[in-house]
């Protein structure tokens, strides 16, 4: 069997998934990753399935526009994660080339900080920079939505605050009591920031606990 097309790109998003596992991101089976592959569609990871241990074939192709799976995994026992719906919307209303969704401890206690509110304030930390557009004296609002019993419950929550103004510097969406969506313009910037926003919340909730 010759290779798949976008070869490169499946493998550069398993060597991320591995790379977020010994981070603690994407442990226990949770957490995903998706990129836009050069004919436009999206390759999405399976759910339940060890992140560290997924392959390039285990893949799924996803038409962005309705969802609709276009090519499925080579392992016919596997289902496309549920991040899908959430991912594609952060490439319709975004223009992401890739998404990731993390699992993080740091991003639960980052989301108690909101209390009521639907976002936390980042501010005072040089790592600011490393978000696409944003310097180090600037205050980042990151948006918080509650949590649902499913994943695709959370898509109404998650297209509001793509559209709202107050966070169209955001490249992050804390979910309370689960995680976070993180993209960027491509793999690579979608690592930058995870990285990036992965000490911007350690580091206020540090601070928060002084």
């Amino acid at each position: 069997m010759s290779p798949a097309p976008d070869q490169d790109l499946r493998e550069l998003l398993c060597e991320q998934l591995r790379a977020f596992y010994t981070r603690g991101w994407v442990s226990g089976t949770g957490g995903g990753i998706c990129a836009v592959n050069p004919g436009g569609h999206m390759l999405l990871a399976p759910t339940g399935v060890h992140k560290e241990r997924v392959q390039p074939p285990d893949f799924f192709t996803i038409d962005v526009r309705d969802g609709s799976v276009i090519e499925a995994a080579a392992d016919e026992k596997l289902k496309p994660s549920e991040c899908g719906a959430i991912f594609r919307a952060s490439i319709r209303e975004r223009q992401a080339g890739s998404v990731m969704h993390s699992h993080g401890l740091s991003t639960v206690l980052f989301g108690d900080l909101a209390t009521d509110a639907d976002h936390v304030a980042v501010k005072d930390l040089e790592m600011l920079k490393g978000v696409r557009g944003l310097a180090n004296r600037d205050v980042h609002l990151v948006p918080v939505i509650t949590n649902t019993p499913r994943e695709s419950e959370l898509l109404d929550q998650v297209e509001a605050v793509l559209k709202d103004e107050r966070f169209a510097a955001a490249f992050a969406i804390i979910v309370r009591d689960h995680g976070a969506y993180i993209w960027g313009a491509d793999v690579w910037e979608t690592k930058r920031h995870a990285e990036v926003y992965h000490f911007l919340f350690e580091a206020t909730v540090a601070r928060a606990r002084r």
